[in-house]
């Protein structure tokens, strides 16, 4: 019983770590998509910065824009090149404390259903035994009453009988 209750305290504790698990892995995926949407929005006012001076600016200073463009370019391609590999990376180790858990998980179920198994296999031998006893006690108990009214009964009849024949016949 004691297994028992130390396995389920072991599920719970799991159970908790997991949660926080996950929690943590949420605020680290929602930082990443916050830092992406960050640098699209840089890299969206670059390219607006470099429609308006295309628009307002001569043949010389497109060449500057068009620079400008591939540095943000550049820039957003890093980034998201970053964030990606760490994305990868975190996912691996998301998938790696998964395979951990489900391999303790796998050997808490064992440890769960052999103590169990355990526990059953000595309430059936117990149970066995005080059927056993049970029924050695009724056979006697059966077989005492039994003689207990026969003989008494035997003799009273056997008695009865004498006495018709006796007197009556």
């Amino acid at each position: 019983m004691t297994a028992l209750n130390q396995t389920l305290k072991e599920i719970r504790n799991y159970q908790g770590t997991q949660i926080q698990l996950q929690s943590k892995q949420q605020i680290e995926l929602t930082e990443q998509l916050q830092q992406i949407e960050k640098t699209s929005q840089h890299v969206n006012q670059a390219f607006q910065t470099t429609l308006n001076n295309l628009e307002n600016n001569n043949k010389n200073n497109k060449e500057q824009l068009v620079a400008t463009l591939k540095d943000a370019q550049k820039q957003f391609n890093e980034q998201t090149m970053t964030v990606n590999q760490q994305t990868i990376a975190e996912l691996k180790q998301i998938n790696n404390t998964q395979k951990s858990n489900n391999e303790t998980l796998k050997t808490l179920s064992d440890s769960l259903n052999q103590t169990v198994q355990k526990t059953m296999d000595q309430v059936a031998n117990r149970l066995s035994t005080e059927i056993d006893r049970t029924h050695k006690n009724m056979s006697w108990y059966e077989i005492k009453n039994y003689l207990y009214a026969v003989i008494p009964t035997g003799l009273l009849s056997g008695l009865v009988f004498w006495l018709l024949a006796h007197f009556f016949a």
